[in-house]
């Protein structure tokens, strides 16, 4: 009887281990899954396969009042992919504020869903220089700041900085929408 209750609990312990290995080798595989997409997509845009819309504010580079100087330089990727609407691919946002250089990337699946955001600074008052962020279904499930991995405990404890990624995402695809509407009128 004893045995018996030891062998049933190392098979408990042995399952939970195993589940929760699956869990990692899932998320690991989606992972997997958005890096390869992305230099796919990278290397669809080198090849010039992709539409571009591409916004250039203060393209003059001159001062602007209260800010000094400022530049900002949106590109929009996307395909018909057969469809009559358009499906946003990826993102960019160039912005340089004085000295100070801000890069952003947004990487979306083909249902429009925010998959990866990327950000690089140069401004050493930020409390990063590089973050790297894979989303499924919302949810961020890997990060990678500056080329720390976080773990599961750092990745709930940034929930608001993750939703602030998550919600640029949606108001940058909101804005390729309300453009690509206008087109189709």
């Amino acid at each position: 009887m004893k045995m018996r209750k030891m062998r049933l609990l190392l098979g408990l312990v042995a399952g939970l281990f195993l589940g929760t290995q699956s869990m990692g080798q899932a998320q690991n595989k989606k992972v997997r899954y958005i890096q390869d997409l992305y230099y796919y997509i990278k290397d669809k845009i080198t090849q010039e396969k992709y539409y571009i819309n591409e916004y250039n504010f203060n393209s003059t580079g001159k001062g602007l009042p209260k800010q000094g100087d400022y530049k900002r330089f949106e590109r929009y990727f996307y395909s018909f992919s057969g469809k009559a609407a358009p499906t946003i691919r990826t993102i960019t946002i160039k912005t340089v504020v004085k000295k100070t250089l801000d890069y952003e990337e947004f990487l979306y699946d083909l249902d429009g869903q925010l998959i990866f955001y990327y950000e690089k600074r140069n401004d050493k008052k930020k409390l990063y220089g590089e973050i790297s962020i894979y989303f499924n279904k919302g949810k961020a499930i890997h990060i990678v700041k500056d080329r720390q991995v976080f773990d599961k405990t750092t990745i709930d404890q940034n929930e608001n900085f993750l939703k602030l990624a998550w919600n640029k995402g949606n108001t940058y695809h909101k804005k390729f929408d309300t453009q690509m509407a206008r087109y189709r009128e």
